[in-house]
C-alpha cells in the first residue's frame, strides 16, 4: 500500500512538472518579442562569460600537465635590490649534492622566443624555444620521449632531443635518432630522442633540448643559467628556502666564522627563494603576473552577466501586469505560492537553457578568432578539464537562473487575489524600489564600461604620441652573429655605408623596442667609493646619431683609443640623477670588480624610452668594447635608411648581407614597428573592453526600452486624460521620462568615483601614464545619459503624441 502511494505521488510530480514545462513554453511563445529580448541579452552575457571562463581555465592550467610538476621548483636569487631568475651556474650541482630533499637539480638556459637557425641536411629552419641543459634536465622535468631513452638521452655532450613538430619538419616521418643537426651553422649535435608535447601550457616551452657543451664555464661568476630542483617529498616554500639558503651559505658564501643566522640578519645578504613551477606563470613571488589581465577580464565578464540577469529580472517584473490576472485565477483554482514560484522559475530556467544554447553557439563561432588573436588554444573539449568546465558552466547557469528568476517569481506569486481580479495591479513601494535599484545597477555596469573604454583609449593615445626620446623611423634592426657584431663589425659597417640610402650603421646590446630579449638587470658601478646600480649597455660610436638621441652635456664617442677600449662612458639623465651629479662630465666610475680601470664620463644623453611605458627609464652607462673586466654580447645591428626609396635600400642591404653572412638568411624588423608592438597586449585589451562595453550598453538599452514600453502602456489612460486636460507633448514626455532619467543619473553619480579608483589602479601599472581630467568621467556619464534619454524619449514622445481618443477608447 505504501509503495503504491509513493508511486502515485511520484507520477503526480512528473505530470505536474510536465504541465509546468508546457505552460512555461506557452508563456514564452505568448510574449515572444520580450522573450527574445530576454534570451538574447542573457545569451550575450553568458557567451562573454563562457569565453572568459575558458580563458581562465587555460591560464590556470599552466604546468599542470603532469602530477610530477608539483614537485618542481625554480630557484631564484635576491641580490641587493634585484630579484634575478638567473643564478650561478654551479648552484644546481651544489643543491643536488647537499640538499637532502632534492631528488634532482638542473641548470638551463632558454632562447625563449629568440629564434636560432637549426639545420639538418639541406633543410634550414629558424626555431624558438631552444633550451641548453645539463644531463639532469629529464630527471627534473617529467617529459616523455616518443623515440629514444629519457634516462640516457642527454648523458653525452653535443646531444639533442627535439620536439615532435620539429622532427617532422626536418626529418619527415623517419626516426631522427642517430641523425645530426647543426645549430646556428656552427655546433653539430646528435639527435638522441624525440620529445612528446605536453598536454597543457607551460611557462618553459621546449622545442629543442641541447646538452650544454660548455661545462668548463661552470663558474660562480657565470649567471647565464636558471636553476630548477625536483623534491623527493612535499615541503613548504619557507622550509625549502631555509634549507637551500643554508646549503648555499655553507657551500659558497661562508668565508669566516660568521654563523648562518648572523649572515641572514644582514639586509644586504644574498638570498635564494623558490617558486613552484605551477605558480611561475600566474603567481610568481617577484615580477609581473600574467593572471592580472585574466582576473580583470573575469570581473568584467561577471559584470556583463549580472547586467544580463538584471535585464531579465526587470523585464519579468515589468510584465507583471499581464501575468497578474493569471496569478489571481491560479490562486482561486487552488494553486499555492510554492507552486506559483516553481511555475515561474520553470519559465526562467527554460529561457536560461535556450540562452545558454545560443551562447555556446556564439562561442563556437568566435572561438577561432579569439585563439588567433591571443595565440592560445581554447577549446570546450580539453583532455583533462572537460568535466570540470561543464560543471562550472552548469553552476553558472543555476546561479543565473536563481539571480534572474527568483525575485520575479516571488514578486508575481504574492499578488493579492481579490485586488488583481478587480484590476488593481499595484506592486507596492518595495517592488518599485527593488526594480529601480536593479535599473541603477544595470546602468552602473554600462557607465563603468564606457569609462574604461575612454581611459584605455586615452592611455593608448598617450603611448602612441608621447615622445620616446629617439627616432626609430626607417631604422632597421638586423639579426647578426657574434662574429659580425664584434670582430667583423667594422668591415660590415663600411660595406653597408657604401650602399645608396644608408646614412648610419651602429650596434647595441640593448635595442629599443625589444620586449622579449631586452636585459633589464643592473650592476653595481662604483663612484666615489660607493656602489650605484645602473645598467651597462655596449654600443658603437654612431649609436646615438643613428637614433637621433640628443647629447645634453659633454661630447659623443669618437675613434680615440680611450673611447674604443672602454675607458670612457656616456650616461643618460637618469644615471646622472642616480649619481647625484648636476654635471657628471669628467667624473670617474668603475665597473664592478675593476677598481684598477677608471672609466671617465665624457657626456650625458637625454633619457629615452626603450621598453615601453610600464617601466621607469633605467639609469644607463654606455661604453664601447669589452675591455673593462665585463664581457657583454647580444643585441643587434641598427641601420638608418635615409630618403624615400627605402625599398631599393633594403634590397641592396639584403644582397650585401649574403656576402657578410652567407650561411644565414637576413632577418630584420623596423624599430618603430617593434616599439609599437610593445602596446599590442593593450590594443587587444582595448578591443575586448570595447566589445564588452558595447554588449553591456546594448543589454541596458534593450532592457530600458522594454521597461519604458511596459510602464507607458500601463499609464495609457492617464496619458489620455492628461492630454484631454491640456497637457502638452513636452510635459507628458518629461513626466514619463523623468523617473528613468533620474535613475540613470544616480547610476552615473555612484559609478564615477568607483570607476575613477579602478582606472587609477590600472594606470599605476604604467611608469608613464596619461593625466586623467574630470572631463573624461563627465563625458562617460553624459554619454550614458544621452543614450538613456534617446531610448526613453523615443517611447515617451510616441506615447505623448498619440491621439487621446484612441487611448481612452482602448482602455
Amino acid at each position: 500500500m505504501g509503495m503504491a502511494w509513493a508511486n502515485f505521488h511520484f507520477l503526480h510530480l512528473i505530470i505536474m512538472i510536465r504541465s509546468f514545462i508546457k505552460t512555461a513554453w506557452r508563456n514564452v511563445l505568448g510574449s515572444l518579442s520580450y522573450s527574445i529580448i530576454n534570451m538574447l541579452g542573457l545569451a550575450a552575457g553568458l557567451a562573454s562569460f563562457v569565453i572568459i571562463l575558458l580563458y581562465l581555465n587555460y591560464e590556470l592550467s599552466y604546468d599542470s600537465w603532469s602530477p610530477e610538476m608539483k614537485k618542481v621548483y625554480r630557484v631564484s636569487i635576491q641580490y641587493h635590490q634585484d630579484f634575478l631568475t638567473n643564478t650561478p651556474a654551479p648552484l644546481a650541482s651544489l643543491l643536488a649534492q647537499n640538499y637532502p630533499n632534492a631528488e634532482a637539480a638542473t641548470m638551463l638556459q632558454s632562447s625563449g622566443d629568440f629564434e636560432l637557425l637549426v639545420a639538418a641536411g639541406d633543410k634550414k629552419i629558424y626555431q624558438k624555444n631552444i633550451v641548453t641543459v645539463d644531463s639532469c634536465f629529464l630527471k627534473v622535468f617529467p617529459y616523455r620521449l616518443t623515440e629514444g631513452n629519457a634516462v640516457t638521452a642527454l648523458n653525452q655532450p653535443n646531444t639533442a632531443v627535439i620536439g615532435q613538430e620539429l622532427s617532422h619538419k626536418l626529418f619527415g616521418d623517419k626516426n631522427p635518432v642517430g641523425k645530426t643537426l647543426k645549430l646556428y651553422n656552427a655546433a653539430v649535435y646528435v639527435v638522441t630522442g624525440v620529445l612528446q608535447s605536453p598536454s597543457g601550457p607551460t611557462h618553459l616551452p621546449v622545442e629543442v633540448l641541447i646538452r650544454d657543451p660548455n661545462g668548463k664555464q661552470n663558474t660562480w661568476g657565470n649567471f647565464s643559467y636558471q636553476t630548477y630542483i625536483k623534491l623527493r617529498h612535499p615541503e613548504t616554500d619557507a622550509q625549502i628556502e631555509d634549507a637551500i639558503n643554508r646549503v648555499y651559505y655553507a657551500g659558497h658564501l661562508k668565508t669566516d666564522n660568521r654563523s648562518y643566522t648572523v649572515y641572514r640578519n644582514n639586509p644586504q645578504a644574498t638570498v635564494l627563494f623558490v617558486d613552484a613551477a605551477s605558480k611561475i606563470y600566474n603567481f610568481p613571488k617577484h615580477g609581473s603576473s600574467n593572471f592580472r589581465i585574466a582576473s580583470v577580464l573575469l570581473l568584467l565578464a561577471v559584470l556583463l552577466l549580472v547586467a544580463g540577469a538584471i535585464n531579465f529580472s526587470n523585464l519579468a517584473i515589468a510584465q507583471s501586469m499581464r501575468r497578474a490576472k493569471e496569478v489571481g485565477v491560479r490562486k482561486v483554482l487552488g494553486s499555492g505560492r510554492g507552486q506559483l514560484v516553481f511555475q515561474f522559475m520553470t519559465e526562467t530556467a527554460l529561457q536560461c537553457l535556450v540562452s545558454s544554447g545560443l551562447a555556446i553557439l556564439a562561442v563556437g563561432v568566435v572561438l577561432s578568432y579569439i585563439n588567433s588573436s591571443f595565440n592560445i588554444h581554447l577549446t570546450f573539449w580539453q583532455q583533462d578539464g572537460t568535466l570540470s568546465l561543464l560543471l562550472q558552466i552548469a553552476l553558472c547557469l543555476v546561479a543565473v537562473t536563481i539571480l534572474a528568476g527568483l525575485y520575479p517569481s516571488l514578486f508575481l506569486s504574492q499578488f493579492n487575489t481579490t485586488k488583481v481580479l478587480k484590476g488593481d495591479y499595484s506592486s507596492g513601494t518595495k517592488g518599485r524600489l527593488l526594480r529601480n535599484g536593479l535599473i541603477v545597477i544595470q546602468f552602473m555596469v554600462s557607465v563603468f564600461f564606457i569609462t574604461a573604454i575612454l581611459v584605455i583609449r586615452a592611455q593608448m593615445h598617450y603611448m602612441e604620441t608621447k615622445d620616446k626620446g629617439f627616432s626609430g623611423e626607417q631604422v632597421m634592426r638586423i639579426e647578426a652573429t657574434q662574429q659580425t657584431r664584434d670582430a667583423g663589425f667594422d668591415v660590415m659597417q663600411q660595406t653597408l655605408l657604401s650602399l645608396p640610402g644608408v646614412s648610419a650603421v651602429s650596434k647595441t646590446t640593448k635595442v629599443p623596442g625589444d620586449h622579449l630579449f631586452i636585459d633589464t638587470n643592473t650592476i653595481s658601478f662604483k663612484y666615489a667609493g660607493k656602489p650605484f646600480r645602473m645598467a651597462s649597455v655596449k654600443v658603437s660610436k654612431d649609436y646615438f646619431r643613428t637614433l637621433h638621441i640628443a647629447l645634453l652635456k659633454g661630447r659623443g664617442f669618437t675613434n680615440e683609443t680611450g673611447d674604443q677600449h672602454t675607458r670612457t662612458a656616456i650616461i643618460n639623465e637618469s644615471a646622472a640623477g642616480k649619481l647625484g651629479l648636476a654635471d657628471p662630465v669628467g667624473k670617474v666610475i668603475y665597473f664592478p670588480g675593476c677598481d684598477s680601470i677608471p672609466v671617465q664620463v665624457i657626456g650625458v644623453v637625454r633619457d629615452f624610452n626603450e621598453s615601453g611605458f610600464e617601466m621607469t627609464i633605467q639609469p644607463e652607462v654606455y661604453t664601447i668594447g669589452n675591455n673593462a673586466c665585463m664581457f657583454q654580447s647580444g643585441g643587434a645591428i641598427l641601420v638608418k635608411i635615409a630618403g624615400k626609396q627605402a625599398g631599393g635600400s633594403i634590397a641592396a642591404i639584403e644582397q650585401a648581407w649574403k656576402k657578410i653572412e652567407p650561411d644565414f638568411p637576413m632577418r630584420y624588423t623596423f624599430l618603430d614597428e617593434n616599439f609599437q608592438a610593445l602596446f599590442s597586449s593593450y590594443a587587444r585589451l582595448q578591443k575586448i573592453i570595447t566589445f564588452f562595453g558595447g554588449v553591456a550598453l546594448v543589454i541596458s538599452i534593450t532592457g530600458l526600452f522594454a521597461l519604458t514600453a511596459f510602464f507607458i502602456r500601463r499609464r495609457t489612460k492617464e496619458i489620455g486624460i492628461r492630454k484631454v486636460m491640456g497637457a502638452s507633448a513636452a510635459q507628458l514626455t518629461s513626466l514619463l521620462s523623468r523617473e528613468f532619467i533620474y535613475l540613470v543619473g544616480l547610476a552615473v553619480i555612484i559609478t564615477t568615483p568607483v570607476s575613477w579608483w579602478c582606472v587609477q589602479q590600472w594606470l599605476q601599472t604604467f611608469a608613464y601614464r596619461a593625466e586623467l581630467s574630470a572631463w573624461l568621467f563627465l563625458g562617460a556619464g553624459c554619454l550614458s545619459l544621452v543614450v538613456a534619454v534617446i531610448t526613453i524619449g523615443f517611447q515617451s514622445i510616441r506615447a505623448a503624441t498619440r491621439n487621446p481618443v484612441n487611448s481612452l477608447r482602448r482602455e
